[in-house]
């Protein structure tokens, strides 16, 4: 209602009142610019009719007009006295000023004219004047034998009717909006109380009848027509109601004998529509299916072919249903057509049979697949189903994928064995050029030039660090081989980092890096091979220092961890992550964190294999601890291999590789109380 009729009425009355009352003031006002410009042509004319006859009674006395005195100052005079009108000139008759009420009409030309006006009683006005214009209004002068001899011009300016008019339409338009906003409240409100008012409440009674409520009686409303309407409706809900009583009895008559009709349909209804399912959801899993099916009936004819087997065989269905399964097998060109014969008689006997067959594509193209034959009943006969499945793609993969890891089995074998000749065949050499550096810059430095000597320290320096390579090669080819003893001691960690971390402070203040211990005095100790454990220690502890920044910060915390769950429950629950034979004990956990470049996510899993460099070779240095020295690559790998030994786990977490803003990495050393038996006594679960 209020976005339809009220809002039409409304609408509609606004623009009707705007348009009336604004064309009435457009006439007003136009005829009031009308009669203001005939009265001030009128009075032009009148003083150019006074200097008339002023300037004819001098020409009468036989006088030329040029040289009489005074004709200026009458203009003047007849100007001043008519404010509304801006000049008075008088020129002979070729158009040359002879009198003007003020010199600054001197430039005015009086021949520039752009329109012509009449009155309404038929007096002619000109609009002249280009910047300026005016009304000008021509009185013509004669002499006493009829000649012309003068032309008086008398005008008033057109700014002077505009502001007058632009007055006239300010008015007119204050005087419509009031006149606008009074009548259109009065027909709002007229609108609303006789017209709206009723059919909102007609509406009303009427939408509660619709929803259903027959027994609803609207209430009279004053005017007559919406009255006698709301009667009519009011006897419209009364016969509605007594219907709808009547059909409501008639309803319930019929449902009893509805019910009775529905349950016996509905079993009926029920066999048909699970019947229809079955078979409309075979066909759907049949032809939307992956593999390629085919319907064989116990005469061997193919019955039924889905898409997938008109892809898989090259031939459309109307080409391959209806032939005989010979015809098929010869058609795709199949070896052993007698024994693919027999395996479908084995399975109208009932019998599951699978087997792989080759055929030949309409194309050309030889294909290797896995049939499967299985035998259902429809009505009185059976049908045989032929599953095929392309597996050539997949024989190929796994044919690929093991020649892939005989050859991978193989290159690691081969580098195993690399690396424990390369170990062994290096480490007497080495032995031997140690020797005699050291013999020589011992024994014999007073006999040997000092620039030789210096060489022969250089050679020294070289075999030290390619003999500590070696040393990293023979402990992982032992740690590969199981060869590592381990020579077991109670060890207290704490002391253990201390002495691992005082044999590397001076590498920390040569690269000027903070050193942070943390160590947890509670944690109990543990049984280990100290030598080694000290080795991992220096191997971490020197990663963090060649890949730290100068001015960096190395921070080392120990702690006891109980390890409850799986290591990928672990990883879900935030809980330290380890092996799923790890779970349920105690274990000291020895974190190193740094403030340096980061490790990429692919490269957290890798670094920890042999001769593995994380990052891009050619930005590593030399140097054993030079920020991102460049390595062997064994000591990370062979701190994995001494934390495995003893039982525990090792692991890295970064929020990646930045060379810019050093995210820095965290590695976790996971030790037990005992490598041996992995185990949390209830003394331990006390400690903790």
């Amino acid at each position: 209602m209020k976005h339809t009729l009220k809002f039409r009425i409304t609408f509609f009355s606004f623009i009707f009142l705007f348009i009336l009352i604004f064309c009435l003031s457009a006439m007003e006002i136009v005829e009031d610019k009308r009669e203001y410009v005939n009265i001030l042509v009128l009075r032009a004319q009148n003083i150019g009719n006074s200097m008339k006859s002023y300037t004819e009674k001098v020409v009468g006395l036989g006088l030329e007009l040029k040289d009489v005195s005074g004709v200026s100052e009458k203009c003047r005079e007849l100007v001043t006295n008519n404010p509304d009108i801006a000049y008075c000139i008088v020129t002979d008759p070729s158009g040359r000023y002879l009198f003007l009420n003020d010199q600054i009409f001197l430039q005015l030309q009086l021949s520039d004219v752009s329109k012509t006006i009449t009155t309404k009683d038929l007096r002619a006005a000109r609009i002249i004047g280009t910047t300026h214009q005016y009304y000008d209004t021509v009185t013509n002068v004669f002499s006493a034998d009829g000649k012309l001899s003068a032309i008086v011009h008398v005008g008033f300016p057109l700014d002077s009717v505009n502001a007058r008019v632009n007055t006239k339409i300010f008015r007119s338009l204050f005087v419509l909006v009031i006149a606008l906003l009074g009548s259109f409240s009065f027909l709002v409100i007229f609108v609303n109380r006789s017209i709206l008012t009723p059919i909102a409440s007609l509406l009303e009674g009427v939408k509660t009848i619709a929803r259903g409520a027959f027994d609803t009686k609207i209430e009279e409303v004053p005017i007559y027509e919406f009255n006698q309407l709301a009667k009519n409706i009011n006897f419209m809900s009364e016969s509605l109601r007594s219907r709808d009583e009547e059909i409501q009895r008639n309803y319930r008559d019929l449902a009893g004998a509805h019910d009775e009709l529905r349950q016996s349909y509905q079993k009926l209804e029920n066999l048909s529509y699970e019947l229809e399912r079955s078979e409309h959801l075979y066909k759907s899993l049949m032809e939307d299916s992956g593999d390629a099916i085919l319907l064989i009936g116990s005469d061997e004819v193919i019955s039924m072919v889905n898409k997938m087997a008109e892809d898989l065989f090259g031939y459309s269905s109307a080409e391959v249903a209806g032939l005989q399964l010979t015809k098929l097998l010869l058609l795709l060109n199949v070896e052993n057509i007698p024994k693919i014969h027999a395996f479908f008689r084995r399975s109208l006997a009932g019998e599951h049979v699978s087997e792989e067959m080759q055929f030949t594509r309409k194309s050309g193209e030889i294909i290797l697949a896995r049939v499967n034959f299985s035998t259902s009943r429809s009505g009185n006969q059976f049908v045989a189903q032929a599953i095929f499945r392309d597996i050539t793609k997949e024989r190929e993969t796994l044919l690929n994928l093991g020649k892939s890891a005989a050859d991978l089995a193989r290159l690691n074998k081969m580098k195993d064995s690399f690396l424990g000749l390369a170990s062994h065949e290096l480490k007497t050499p080495l032995t031997v050029i140690m020797g005699y550096a050291e013999l020589i810059m011992s024994d014999m430095a007073d006999q040997v030039d000092s620039t030789v000597l210096e060489m022969v320290e250089n050679i020294s320096n070289a075999a030290v660090r390619l003999d500590a390579i070696v040393k990293d090669m023979v402990d992982l080819s032992m740690i590969d081989e199981k060869r590592l003893r381990l020579k077991l001691e109670d060890i207290n960690v704490n002391r253990l980092v201390e002495d691992a971390v005082n044999e590397l402070r001076f590498f920390f203040n040569m690269r000027h890096q903070a050193l942070e211990i943390n160590l947890d005095e509670s944690i109990p100790p543990i049984r280990g091979d100290s030598i080694r454990l000290i080795q991992l220690l220096s191997n971490v502890l020197g990663n963090a220092i060649k890949f730290t920044p100068d001015g960096g910060t190395v921070t080392v915390t120990t702690s006891a961890k109980y390890i409850v769950g799986r290591r990928n429950q672990a990883l879900e629950s935030g809980i330290t992550p380890v092996s799923s034979e790890k779970e349920n004990h105690i274990f000291v956990e020895i974190t190193v964190s740094d403030t340096g470049i980061g490790i990429d996510g692919e490269d957290k899993i890798r670094i920890f294999e042999k001769f593995y460099e994380a990052g891009k070779i050619e930005e590593h240095s030399t140097g054993k601890v030079a920020f991102k020295a460049k390595g062997a690559g064994l000591g990370l790998a062979i701190a994995k291999g001494i934390v495995e030994m003893h039982g525990g786990e090792i692991w890295v977490e970064s929020p990646g590789y930045s060379p810019e803003k050093f995210p820095g990495s965290t590695f976790h050393i996971l030790l037990p109380l005992n490598p041996l038996a992995v185990d949390a006594t209830i003394e331990y679960m006390n400690i903790i």
